[in-house]
């Protein structure tokens, strides 16, 4: 499956270039639980919630197999007073957030 590309530019522009590579490929390969390819709302939650690093993309694409909630609630929310908060919906593109 060809990559949207909002998340190719977030690649380009969050990971370091020597990693860009290596974070298309992985993000490429994710699945979830039962084996399917992750959607893009999947792929683009495991990203920003990696905070562009390869170990954090790796952590959060090893938990969109066991639990995608997890990831979504990395991605999209932020704890506030005590509450989740959503802050994004990565149902849609990434727009320019780093």
């Amino acid at each position: 499956m060809a990559l949207p590309a909002d998340i190719e530019r977030y690649i380009q522009r969050t990971f370091p270039a020597a990693e860009q590579v290596t974070a298309l490929d992985l993000i490429a390969e994710a699945v979830i639980h039962d084996g399917q390819p992750a959607g893009p709302r999947f792929m683009r939650c495991a990203l920003i919630a990696s905070r562009g690093t390869i170990p954090g993309l790796r952590c959060q694409l090893d938990q969109l197999k066991r639990d995608y909630r997890d990831v979504i609630v990395e991605g999209e929310y932020v704890p506030i007073a005590g509450n989740l908060v959503r802050i994004r919906n990565l149902n849609e593109p990434i727009q320019n957030e780093a």
